[in-house]
């Protein structure tokens, strides 16, 4: 079922909003994270925030801590913290995975939404699929777009997953990603 979703880029609203959420991402995770890493984890935990901030930093993205908003039977991960990058709607493609947080909504842990673009129509509007099976929205639900998710990064594990168009959701060593953000920033497009 596709549903669609107007995003106006020439108002300040997204922008002000995706720059509050992600400023206060480290904030987020601090107050969300350690009560979901088990104590035997917490070293992994680290060490995954460590790359999630290397890999932002080597490009123009934010971190987010998502939870498991990204979980699935194949990556069941209840901990994810993920690279966002500015949304761009001109540039957007079917199979990027959109972050948006429903308004109106607390905690913010239970807000999250993950959508994948299905289409972009000829009037701008993003035409979008659930990113999980138990997402299915049957009303319309007001929500502000966040980013775009480029790498997701499980705080249980420090794996790394490649989650830009065409990647298939591989995993990448941290060397990789790193380096894919250093070439997309060169390149100078999202």
């Amino acid at each position: 079922m596709l549903e669609k979703h107007l995003i106006r880029t020439e108002g300040h609203f997204m922008k002000q909003g995706l720059a509050a959420l992600c400023a206060s991402a480290v904030g987020l995770y601090a107050s969300a994270a350690p009560a979901n890493v088990r104590p035997e984890l917490a070293h992994t935990a680290l060490a995954a925030l460590a790359d999630a901030k290397a890999v932002a930093a080597a490009g123009r993205g934010q971190l987010l801590m998502v939870g498991s908003t990204l979980a699935t039977e194949q990556t069941p991960s209840e901990n994810v913290v993920v690279v966002l990058e500015y949304p761009i709607i001109r540039d957007m493609k079917p199979g990027m995975v959109l972050i948006l947080a429903k308004n109106g909504c607390e905690p913010i842990d239970e807000c999250l939404i993950a959508r994948r673009v299905a289409e972009i129509d000829s009037k701008g509007e993003v035409q979008t699929d659930p990113y999980t099976g138990e997402e299915l929205l049957f009303a319309k639900t007001k929500a502000t777009l966040l980013g775009v998710v480029s790498y997701a990064i499980d705080l249980e594990t420090d794996s790394i997953r490649d989650l830009r168009v065409d990647r298939a959701h591989e995993s990448v060593t941290l060397a990789q990603a790193i380096a894919q953000q250093e070439a997309q920033t060169r390149a100078g497009r999202k």
